[in-house]
């Protein structure tokens, strides 16, 4: 065997044990991450959802097509003055389908009625079910 051969077998081989460890420190992390919130599972508003944004060291809750997910895991992306804080605390459907932001919630938001998505475009949804997937597998719902 020669050396190119030798470093590739060695960089197959680290890489093998990086993705073993990874998988099961990831399933430990899932395992422990439904036990930190309970909420009562309540008929959720908008206003009801609004107060969960992370602010106060309070839960973070973030809504997709009717679904309520604890995202506090994520407090580093979600929470007061991160990135994705403008999702905390709302249903972010619409914004994450279309990839559309805005600056927040208003009154008017909170007291209107729930977005049905009926004119969501067939893109639209696609992107909108990927995300779904995606907090499906990263946050208890």
């Amino acid at each position: 065997m020669n050396n190119a051969q030798k470093i590739l077998l060695t960089l197959s081989l680290a890489y093998g044990t990086y993705k073993v460890i990874s998988y099961f420190w990831a399933k430990d992390k899932a395992n422990t991450r439904a036990k930190r919130h309970t909420f009562d599972r309540q008929h959720w508003t908008k206003r009801s959802i609004s107060t969960y944004t992370g602010a106060n060291n309070t839960p973070i809750l973030i809504a997709l097509d009717g679904k309520v997910y604890d995202v506090s895991e994520g407090r580093a992306f979600y929470g007061p003055g991160c990135a994705y804080n403008v999702f905390a605390g709302r249903d972010a459907s619409r914004l994450l389908a279309k990839q559309e932001f805005d600056d927040g919630m208003t009154d008017a938001e909170l007291d209107a009625p729930i977005d049905k998505l009926d004119d969501l475009t067939e893109e639209d949804r696609e992107a909108l079910d990927s995300y779904i997937g995606l907090f499906s597998v990263k946050y208890q719902c």
